[in-house]
């Protein structure tokens, strides 16, 4: 059974306020316990003000009385009545002996609950597009994407994690144009390089020539480069005529898309594994480009959408509070990206039946999924309230914006390279033995570290947060990183492997686990659940790294106190502290699993 004990202790201790409020004021709202804001308030307390006028009271009067229904509570140790406020202050020696055996054994305190039991999510994230590789944006695409994931799996959702994968367009033309033009037969076997890098270099190679053309053309005045490339540019022209050839199914232009998507999908792979990113499902443009059409063909017919004096199909947006029309198909006939993608949220709908579709995508499209969901529910009204977009700002470098046309990006592979260099080189200094006797041993530690430090950092700012990314600090043992959260895991397993079995058959004595450190750490075990299940139901995957880090600061705190010490101390506070570091350790080891880390015993 799975039990919330931080909720469940919290209720407990409000049981006797409720029921002294129902007897003197039926109609009075329930006593709220909650943290308090300041630091010398006790563990939980209560305004009691909201009761002033059912009781026809002063607040301060309330509070005393109320004071009264506590004593001799197990739970509480102290009460204080301030200004209004019914301030508590629980019995740790109690608390402890509940919450160490809790946390060792009931799944709960790993963070799993029921919050999401019967729900079905789909998770659309990563989605790149197959003429570049994965850089860092990518990285945090799948950092969020991944942990809203995981936090929902957690609260018994069933997940499925989708990534549609951007293969075709006029993007995807540049870089097959790019081969033809100034490829010269190359091959990811006869250039070394990395297959889907290989790919990123044509399309900046295709970009720094589009340049040359226009730089040569004198720069055309009212014109813009983009401008260029759909008018006059002969490069334009030719990527165009491969869209239109690529589109007519003309067999070596398919020959070639296949061979060069086949390259970007082999890097990929290679990239999402080592970032140990997975997918249930993976969907493609060129598979979904043509859903949508027979829905908007339905909503015409039905009054959702209006066909302009153009030919064009649009939605009128005031329908759903925005400004302006929204075209989803063009005076052609042919799509736009808003008709695949109502396609594909019906297509799915009608496959997995979901009860909720969250699309991670950046904070540039805010627009396009606010129109995209309303045109949804319009379409079917059961739709509505479960789609939802989550919105992230971008990760920038500390010399602005990246710009994948400039080849001005952070390769996730070379950026997962560096770290780990940056990991290697710490952790030699810190175990030079190790490193020659066995390195590979080093770079396993080096590897994990370093990854682990890129998805916390990546995860710990809420997701409509831009930041500028700093590769050291992201890997540093100090402060809010996840080699802090590591680096107490690994400080756990080694107090536990220098007790060995010293415990064994000596009963722990939790009434003694008073000091405050001990509290802290205590308190920090019984929030981490509630965390993990906040980030499941409201989408705030920031909350995982947060509550994991909150337990490594409290036990860190722990561990460097000279008066907590576990070696020495008399029997049954050495088996109550044991077990509170057994404790931590399984809990530490639940947050950076949710987050996709390792844990490591040595570091």
């Amino acid at each position: 059974m799975l039990t919330d004990l931080h909720a469940q202790i919290i209720a407990e201790v409000a049981r006797p306020l409720n029921d002294w409020l129902a007897e003197r004021a039926p109609e009075a709202p329930p006593a709220m316990l909650a943290p308090p804001t300041r630091e010398d308030a006790g563990d939980l307390t209560l305004p009691c003000h909201a009761y002033a006028r059912a009781l026809k009271i002063a607040p301060q009067a309330i509070a005393t009385q109320l004071a009264g229904a506590l004593d001799k509570h197990p739970l509480v140790a102290g009460v204080e009545a301030v200004a209004g406020f019914l301030n508590i202050r629980l019995s740790w020696g109690t608390v402890a002996a509940r919450t160490v055996p809790w946390a060792l054994t009931n799944d709960a305190a790993l963070g799993r609950s029921n919050a999401l039991a019967g729900q079905r999510l789909l998770v659309e994230y990563c989605s790149p597009n197959t003429n570049k590789p994965l850089h860092l944006g990518h990285a945090r695409n799948m950092v969020l994407g991944g942990a809203v994931a995981s936090a929902a799996r957690a609260a018994g959702a069933q997940v499925v994690r989708i990534n549609l994968v951007n293969d075709r367009g006029i993007h995807i033309c540049k870089s097959m144009l790019a081969w033809q033009l100034f490829g010269e037969g190359v091959t990811p076997e006869s250039s070394g390089r990395k297959s889907d890098h290989l790919v990123g270099d044509l399309y900046v190679r295709f970009e720094r020539a589009l340049q040359a053309e226009w730089e040569a053309q004198g720069q055309p005045l009212g014109l813009t480069k983009e401008d260029w490339f759909n008018g006059d540019s002969a490069l334009g022209r030719a990527a165009r005529q491969m869209l239109l050839d690529w589109e007519a199914g003309a067999p070596e232009v398919r020959a070639l898309w296949q061979r060069m998507n086949g390259w970007c999908d082999a890097g990929f792979e290679a990239t999402c594994a080592r970032m140990g990113v997975g997918f249930e499902q993976v969907d493609r443009e060129s598979q979904t480009y043509l859903l949508g059409k027979d829905l908007v063909a339905g909503g015409l017919t039905d009054g959702v959408f209006e066909r302009d004096p153009s030919g064009a199909v649009m939605f009128d947006l005031s329908r759903i509070g925005l400004e302006g029309k929204k075209a989803v198909l063009r005076s052609d006939g042919t799509s736009v990206y808003t008709t695949q993608d109502l396609g594909t949220a019906m297509q799915r709908h009608d496959v997995h039946t979901f009860d909720r579709m969250v699309y991670v995508v950046g904070n540039e499209q805010d627009h396009h999924f606010q129109c995209l969901f309303g045109m949804l529910e319009a379409l079917r009204p059961a739709l509505k309230g479960r789609m939802h977009h989550l919105s992230y700002g971008m990760v920038e470098l500390p010399d602005g914006k990246m710009k994948s046309r400039e080849g001005k990006v952070v390769d996730a592979d070379n950026l997962l390279d560096e770290l780990h260099a940056l990991a290697f080189e710490a952790a030699k200094e810190r175990n030079a033995e190790l490193a020659a006797a066995n390195p590979d041993e080093l770079h396993r530690r080096a590897e994990a570290v370093g990854l682990g430090g890129l998805k916390f950092f990546l995860l710990k700012f809420a997701p409509q947060t831009t930041f500028v990314f700093d590769k050291e600090r992201s890997v540093a043992i100090e402060g809010e990183t996840g080699a802090y959260c590591q680096y107490a895991y690994a400080r756990a397993s080694s107090i536990l492997r220098r007790i060995g079995e010293q415990d064994t058959g000596l009963t722990p004595d939790y009434a003694q686990l008073t000091l405050p450190v001990e509290q802290a750490l205590l308190s920090a075990l019984l929030k981490f659940p509630g965390e993990i299940r906040t980030a499941a139901v409201e989408l705030k995957p920031h909350l995982l790294p947060k509550a994991t880090y909150e337990v490594a600061r409290a036990f860190s705190a722990f561990f460097n106190s000279a008066d907590a010490k576990v070696l020495g101390a008399e029997p049954g506070l050495l088996a109550a502290r044991t077990q509170l570091v057994r404790a931590a350790r399984r809990v530490l080891g639940a947050g950076l699993e949710l987050i996709g880390m390792t844990a490591l015993d040595e570091m």
